[in-house]
């Protein structure tokens, strides 16, 4: 196993579980703790992880932009039931908005046949689209962020003034009670404060984890939002927010409430 492989696998364990020793990561990769000691050094150089004695833990991610591969590999089985769930949301004509998200990515594998039109700032997102014919996609280019592998900045946002979108899916670094949705990095959140605003509908698509969560900058409050999509119940601070403000709640395999 390469080593970059060894360091996606730890990173996927601190997601899940927020920490592990050594043993169990030397363990779980089949290789020796010595090698393992070496992974955890050089993620902690990156900024990825904090070592600690016998291990190492999760880094206060809610406020940090991680690259998209990182969050690529966490809750995987989790982001793809919330895709299936919001593919159902998309009917044939629609005009619609895709962010960058990892979550948001899901959606737009599962999306093959109807004829509908994307607008997205995501590159990995624009890519996949554009192997079905029968899906017209726009890229809102801009300048290129190489972490999350999107568009982002002024050219973004003038193209994105030249549209309307009758529904956008977005994803987020933190849902709080309180206050609403959150992101990580400022010009992300401009965006999507933004593209809410042109839209006829915003849709969130959000895992457990998220749930409860504040990141550095906060885009949207309960108000702005009509439907949220998750993988489960959220806590019960967040699901009286919903319910006050009108927000729909979709979770697999149960009813909406």
């Amino acid at each position: 196993m390469l080593a970059v492989e060894r360091q996606h696998r730890i990173l996927d364990m601190l997601l899940k579980s927020r920490a592990v020793t050594t043993a169990r990561a030397a363990k779980a990769l089949a290789v020796s703790e010595e090698t393992v000691r070496r992974d955890f050094e050089k993620l902690e150089a990156d900024g990825r992880l904090l070592r600690e004695h016998g291990g190492a833990v999760r880094v206060n991610d809610s406020r940090s932009d991680l690259p998209l591969d990182s969050r690529e590999l966490a809750n995987v089985a989790e982001k793809a039931a919330i895709a299936k769930v919001a593919l159902a949301q998309i009917q044939t004509g629609d005009t619609v908005f895709f962010d960058a998200s990892s979550t948001v990515f899901h959606l737009a594998r599962l999306l093959a046949n109807p004829e509908v039109t994307v607008l997205t700032n995501g590159l990995k997102v624009a890519i996949e689209l554009a192997r079905h014919p029968a899906v017209e996609v726009i890229l809102a280019g801009g300048v290129v962020s190489h972490r999350s592998l999107s568009c982002q900045g002024t050219l973004t946002d003038q193209m994105l003034e030249s549209y309307h979108v009758q529904k956008v899916f977005i994803s987020c670094r933190g849902l709080d009670a309180d206050r609403g949705l959150s992101e990580a990095n400022a010009e992300q959140a401009g965006l999507r404060r933004k593209i809410i605003k042109l839209s006829d509908q915003t849709i969130v698509l959000a895992d457990h984890t998220k749930m409860g969560l504040k990141s550095s900058y906060f885009f949207a409050g309960w108000e702005d939002i009509d439907t949220v999509i998750t993988d489960c119940a959220p806590e019960k601070r967040v699901k009286q927010a919903l319910q006050k403000k009108g927000c729909q709640l979709l979770v697999p395999g149960e009813e909406r409430t």
